[in-house]
């Protein structure tokens, strides 16, 4: 997901929430499939979701509204 630095220490399950979110939402069909795409989305979710704040749960329909939003193939 590339090198962005963070204001906090983001805890190892909640990096790998956010890589599961990833990783499922940029292996749909609708998700643009470029490179760009994904290092966007990626600092997207690390912007939008600094440690201890992203609960997948709760963030989960918002993530992928957002991604459907601005990450669909065109």
């Amino acid at each position: 997901m590339g090198s962005y630095s963070s204001k906090g220490t983001f805890e190892p399950d909640e990096l790998g929430a956010l890589k599961s979110v990833f990783d499922e939402l940029t292996s749909q069909p609708w998700f643009d499939a470029s490179e760009e795409a994904r290092e966007s989305f990626a600092k997207y979710l690390f912007e939008t979701f600094p440690a201890v704040t992203f609960d997948p749960v709760k963030h989960r329909s918002i993530i992928e509204a957002s991604a459907r939003m601005f990450y669909t193939r065109g």
